[in-house]
């Protein structure tokens, strides 16, 4: 199912692979290494089929910071490395290659 277990794992795999506490993800940080980090759970939950709403709820963010950081993530991922590899690293985990 895709309730909050399966939203926990990714949390968990997204703070693992970038090294940032869950807490910092969802807080309302604005350094580089936390906003990537955002930026890759959100971008993973939107591909899994979480509507905005869905994962604002989750997150705890407004569905206009959702919808943002989705129409912005490609942009975010081609001028960083390390989010590409981040990226990669979270796939390769999650199964999805």
């Amino acid at each position: 199912s895709r309730g909050l277990g399966y939203v926990y794992k990714r949390q968990e795999i997204v703070s693992q692979e970038t090294e940032i506490s869950v807490e910092r993800i969802l807080s309302s940080d604005k350094d580089t290494e936390t906003v990537d980090a955002r930026y890759l759970l959100v971008h993973i939950l939107s591909e899994m089929g979480f509507y905005p709403v869905q994962t604002s709820i989750h997150l705890h963010k407004t569905k206009r910071t959702i919808n943002y950081i989705i129409s912005n993530f490609q942009e975010r991922l081609d001028s960083g490395k390390m989010m590409r590899i981040y990226l990669e690293n979270i796939k390769k985990q999650l199964g999805n290659n």
